[in-house]
């Protein structure tokens, strides 16, 4: 019974929805304490995230425990490599992170999805110290664990073991870190950088590395929403045109040599 496709699909799913189960319930709480103003909306979510990382970290740590039974385990040391990884998760996801929300600012795609505007509206309606704290740590945690962590990983298994099988994992756990978003722009957006981090996690190894590139995204897209840094870089302007081209050319060349390392490697 166990071996059974629908059975497999649900070790999938199952994962996804104690998540979201967790995090519902500790939003609901907080709610009831805090009220539902739109100034204490990230505190919640990010206690709610944050209540969900012991329940995903013992599916990711059983899982772990069988493939380090079955592959070897691979300590995280202090070196080279672990310097390069970082670096690659920061500079990847960063630039490429960057360039797709100015295309998608550019594109119609803000005007067709109605609740983008409210969610992005309530999501920095709060202390700046709150989108730190969640936005760029604690969320990042908590959806690395589940989607990279767990569900990518069990993806796999679903998938014939081939290069075309891992592919499949990719996109799939993608488009599911996409679909969870409910708004047609977080849904681009996610499931366009949760596909890099899917990458840059099977290229490494190491579940450390997604989460870092996770924060180095969420971190520039809220200290641009708050300074208004390369705010120039929405429009479709030849300056806005040309700073995203060269994000592009910087994420994706990053990108280039990154996995060129690791398969020389």
């Amino acid at each position: 019974m166990k071996t059974t496709g629908a059975y497999k699909i649900w070790q999938i799913l199952y994962p996804i929805g104690m998540f979201y189960v967790v995090e519902g319930i500790a939003f609901f709480f907080l709610q009831l304490f805090l009220g539902d103003a739109a100034e204490t909306y990230m505190l919640r979510q990010t206690v709610g995230a944050a209540a969900t990382i012991p329940v995903i970290f013992s599916y990711y740590a059983t899982d772990g425990r069988i493939r380090d039974n079955v592959y070897g385990r691979r300590p995280v040391k202090f070196d080279r490599e672990l310097a390069g990884n970082v670096a690659a998760a920061v500079v990847i996801t960063a630039a490429l992170a960057a360039a797709v929300n100015n295309l998608i600012a550019m594109s119609p795609l803000m005007e067709a999805s109605d609740s983008f505007a409210a969610v992005n509206e309530t999501f920095f309606a709060g202390r700046l110290f709150y989108e730190l704290l969640g936005s760029c740590l604690v969320i990042p945690v908590a959806e690395e664990l589940l989607f990279r962590g767990v569900v990518y990983q069990r993806l796999k298994l679903l998938c014939p073991e081939s290069p075309a099988g891992g592919r499949i994992a990719m996109f799939l756990s993608a488009l599911l870190f996409g679909l969870v978003h409910f708004n047609l722009v977080q849904f681009v957006y996610a499931a366009g950088i949760g596909l890099v981090l899917a990458l840059l996690y099977e290229k490494s190894g190491f579940l450390y590395v997604p989460v870092l590139g996770h924060i180095a995204a969420n971190l520039v897209a809220v200290l641009r929403a708050e300074s208004g840094f390369l705010a120039f870089a929405f429009e479709p302007t030849a300056a806005g045109i040309g700073v995203t081209a060269a994000l592009l050319l910087i994420g994706a060349g990053a990108a280039a040599v990154y996995m060129r390392k690791k398969e020389v490697e």
